[in-house]
């Protein structure tokens, strides 16, 4: 089992929580990711990442789709890991929202699935050809390819003639220009983990990437996905091993030695995703829950929403409690067939409401030794 820990992506005010990283990484942790909507962004705080670290994986969860061509982030990834001594990446690409992809970023939704397997495709590309080499091996002088005759010697480079993405572009109004690669020297291809939420998203992830983040993971939901996977990993075929599969599932805690009062920080979180995370909850057997919390929040009644979600429902999906208790609760997690987890302290939604939450930084190696890392 991998642990790492995240930089939070919802505040108001951007900030690194370095005690914490420090700690994890002396305590054996093996990652930290960065994340991001439409505050701060996962590259910048990845490179920062880089000089003050020197073991742990660097990793993006995770780095949206729309918000950057897939050549741009893949050209920020080779330059975090140059800066990070190599072979220390985690490729974490996810699709975003529709709100986020046309409100923000000015692009098209449609289509999600098809667009993640085009972008993953060029990603790849970009790091199998990096590197300045004519087609007999010989080098290339980097700032000699603005010239179209040299990129023409280039023995490799970055195409795909997609619906989604056309590189080189050929579209109308193109000059018909020659492709390029990446000229820094290649890089080990970072593993790539994909965001999916939806059946053919997640479906595609079994198939085309090293690994996956579900969202709204909790022990006893992998039966539920395991058919969704299994459909990914057939159309990849025999050389697809499941053993070499990532699945980083998010852990987010509160440590409470009033655990009621823990749990209540997290029932917003149910609520206002009650929607999306149907699918989630009624595989943990609380069929109904999702219509009852979006009946009463469309009246009005946000109060006996948050009194209708269940108890055990919340000490499922985080992890609430003393220091003691949640170790004791760990091992579900490490036997809820994800391969990795992603710790985060506290709420993930409507922060302002839990100002008075301090980080208790004692827990990090409370987790490290539960995981027998100390």
């Amino acid at each position: 089992m991998k642990i790492a820990t995240e930089v939070p992506w919802g505040e108001r005010r951007f900030t690194l929580p370095l005690e914490r990283i420090r700690r994890c990484e002396k305590f054996g942790f093996d990652a930290v990711f960065t994340a991001e909507g439409v505050g701060g962004d996962s590259l910048t705080p990845l490179g920062y990442l880089a000089a003050v670290t020197k073991r742990m994986q660097l990793g993006t969860h995770v780095a949206t789709l729309t918000a950057r061509p897939p050549t741009t982030l893949a050209q920020g990834l080779m330059t975090i890991d140059a800066m990070a001594g190599g072979g220390r990446l985690i490729a974490g690409i996810g699709g975003g929202f529709p709100s986020s992809a046309e409100g923000w970023h000015g692009v098209p939704w449609a289509r999600p699935v098809s667009r993640m397997r085009e972008y993953v495709d060029v990603v790849r590309q970009v790091f199998d050809t990096a590197g300045a080499y004519a087609a007999d091996g010989t080098e290339i002088e980097p700032t000699e390819l603005y010239a179209e005759g040299v990129r023409e010697r280039l023995g490799a480079a970055v195409t795909l003639q997609g619906t989604h993405f056309r590189i080189p572009f050929d579209g109308p109004g193109s000059l018909g220009l020659r492709p390029w690669v990446n000229t820094l020297e290649r890089a080990p291809m970072p593993p790539v983990v994909l965001a999916a939420v939806g059946p053919a998203m997640i479906a595609l992830t079994a198939e085309i990437a090293d690994g996956w983040f579900p969202w709204g993971f909790a022990p006893g939901m992998m039966p539920a996905f395991e058919p969704l996977l299994a459909a990914g990993f057939e159309r990849a075929g025999p050389e697809k091993r499941r053993d070499d599969f990532d699945i980083w599932a998010i852990v987010d805690l509160v440590v409470s030695e009033d655990v009621r009062a823990g749990l209540d920080r997290f029932r917003s979180y149910i609520v206002d995703w009650a929607e999306p995370l149907r699918f989630q909850t009624e595989a943990l057997g609380f069929s109904g829950l999702c219509d009852r919390l979006t009946e009463l929040t469309a009246a009005g009644r946000h109060a006996e929403a948050l009194a209708a979600v269940p108890d055990e429902l919340v000490d499922t999906m985080f992890l609430v409690g003393s220091h003691r208790r949640i170790a004791e609760r760990l091992p579900a997690w490490f036997d809820s067939g994800a391969t990795g987890l992603v710790f985060r302290y506290g709420p993930q939604v409507q922060l302002g409401r839990h100002a008075d939450l301090v980080e208790d930084l004692d827990v990090w190696e409370t987790i490290s030794r539960a995981a027998g890392r100390l």
